[in-house]
């Protein structure tokens, strides 16, 4: 996970709150586990990369820091979809 810039997520991306900080906001059956950047609180748990894209943050229930998946290295221009023309 990564701490969230300005203009980094796309507008049609959401933002999970974390209301209990002693339970993930997710659990899923893939292999990795995804905690805050900030604090290390778990945020989700046995997720699939593919779950966890650039549009899905989750703001941690400990520090408040939003966080986003760091699972794909190009930047936020080159991870939207092309416009159909």
């Amino acid at each position: 996970m990564k701490q969230v810039r300005p203009g980094e997520v796309p507008k049609d991306g959401g933002t999970a709150l974390q209301e209990d900080p002693e339970r993930p906001v997710w659990s899923g059956n893939g292999p990795n586990d995804y905690v805050c950047v900030e604090c290390g609180n778990l945020l989700a748990t046995s997720m699939h990369p593919d779950q966890m894209t650039f549009k899905v943050r989750v703001r941690c229930g400990v520090c408040k820091t939003i966080n986003v998946a760091e699972n794909d290295d190009r930047p936020p221009s080159e991870r939207r979809r092309p416009r159909p023309i």
